[in-house]
């Protein structure tokens, strides 16, 4: 807190000139999901020997079945189609700029088909059927090809479990789960404002991604960079959702690049490794009140996230204080030349979209008892790597700015 202080005097007139900044930037320079640069698209009409079959791009969900038309970047593309009862067809498609190609599949049904029925000592796990998801929930019943088959349940605050399992044609088995909850420990937050052409940055960016993938890793350390349009207003992160990144520098008063922020609250010094550590390892001392699980799904050009919040210890917490911030982020950017002056080309845990909104989501009269549920979308920019993705979910005091549990889908 000390830090905190003697930065704000110190830099007094700094802040006077980052918020006329500010103000000639206007509120939002462009939309939160625009576009960062043109992209060349083509489309392929997908048909099958079966209607409504499921549609995947590059394994992921378009939204589409058969027969229908999906569009892409130009390339070498995999498109899979799935149907219950119909083995999966996957096949590699060119996609050509500003053209339609067609694309006929033979699915092959499925004759030697048995059936298990999946329970768990925790209802409501989801149940994964060779990794792929059935989109059922225990207990439920999967039909499938006889054989050897791995059978996977997930469930937010449990440690994911697996079987194998042998389907006999036309029988059904029953297999149980004995699901075991996951250990409670915290994840820590680390906040940092920067810019492309903020040369201290550099350092600062360097010691976040190792202590990030190398000395935590995400169960304990996450982080999201938001990029802030001093030095240099022209940042492209910065001018991608200025509205996002204004509203959390105003929140912390930011006045300065690089400043790191820890769980809201501790202000280490940006270009000190020690310093940055000492403050994280303070902060994971502390015991965890809230439980946090996150997870995410595309569909199509929609990003899908679930984030689902226990209390195990509400004692001296005033929850009409509390939000829920939802945040996308998108790591490894790449540039072939340096966006800014400080000779960076690849940026990590970049903020790209805050959901719902910047203001977060209030917390107030959660049950304490009962986990709770939020689901939240946007949409992908054709900018965006969809595989670099990420969202990072935590709680905060918006009184005393204290971060009092963080989650992500980060591995």
């Amino acid at each position: 807190m000390t830090t905190k202080k003697y930065s704000r005097l110190k830099n007094s007139f700094i802040c006077f000139i980052a918020t006329t900044l500010l103000i000639l930037n206007g509120c939002k320079t462009n939309p939160p999901n625009a576009p960062d640069d043109t992209t060349d698209l083509g489309k392929v009409f997908i048909s099958a020997n079966v209607l409504g079959a499921v549609i995947w791009l590059n394994g992921n969900d378009t939204g589409k079945i058969t027969p229908d038309t999906i569009e892409a970047k130009t390339g070498m593309h995999e498109i899979s189609l799935t149907k219950d009862l119909y083995y999966k067809s996957t096949e590699n498609v060119e996609i050509i700029k500003d053209t339609t190609i067609d694309l006929h599949v033979t699915m092959e049904e499925i004759l030697d088909i048995g059936k298990v029925y999946v329970t768990s000592n925790i209802s409501g796990a989801t149940i994964f059927l060779d990794d792929e998801d059935t989109g059922k929930l225990t207990p439920d019943t999967i039909a499938t090809n006889s054989g050897v088959h791995q059978i996977r349940l997930q469930r937010p605050f449990y440690q994911d479990l697996s079987k194998e399992v042998t389907i006999i044609r036309d029988s059904l088995i029953t297999l149980n789960f004995d699901l075991v909850e996951e250990s409670l420990q915290t994840t820590v937050l680390l906040e940092d404002f920067a810019n492309v052409s903020c040369n201290p940055c550099v350092a600062s960016n360097q010691i976040i991604e190792s202590l990030t993938k190398y000395t935590y890793g995400p169960e304990k350390l996450v982080a999201i960079k938001y990029p802030t349009n001093f030095p240099s207003p022209n940042d492209p992160f910065y001018l991608a959702n200025s509205e996002d990144c204004d509203a959390r520098m105003l929140y912390y008063n930011i006045s300065f690049a690089p400043t790191t922020i820890v769980d809201g609250i501790l202000y280490p010094i940006s270009t000190d490794s020690v310093s940055v550590k000492s403050a994280i390892d303070q902060r994971l001392q502390k015991n965890p009140q809230f439980r946090i699980h996150v997870s995410d799904n595309i569909i199509g050009s929609t990003y899908f996230t679930t984030v689902t919040i226990k209390v195990e210890n509400g004692s001296g917490i005033n929850f009409s204080d509390l939000v829920l911030h939802t945040v996308l982020t998108e790591t490894d950017i790449e540039f072939a030349t340096p966006p800014g002056s400080n000779g960076e080309t690849k940026f990590f845990d970049v903020m790209r979209v805050m959901m719902p909104s910047n203001a977060g989501e209030s917390l107030d009269g959660i049950s304490q008892i009962e986990e709770e549920v939020f689901n939240r979308q946007t949409e992908i920019s054709t900018s965006w790597v969809t595989n670099k993705l990420h969202t990072i979910a935590f709680i905060q005091n918006v009184v005393t700015s204290e971060i009092y549990q963080a989650g992500s889908t980060i591995e």
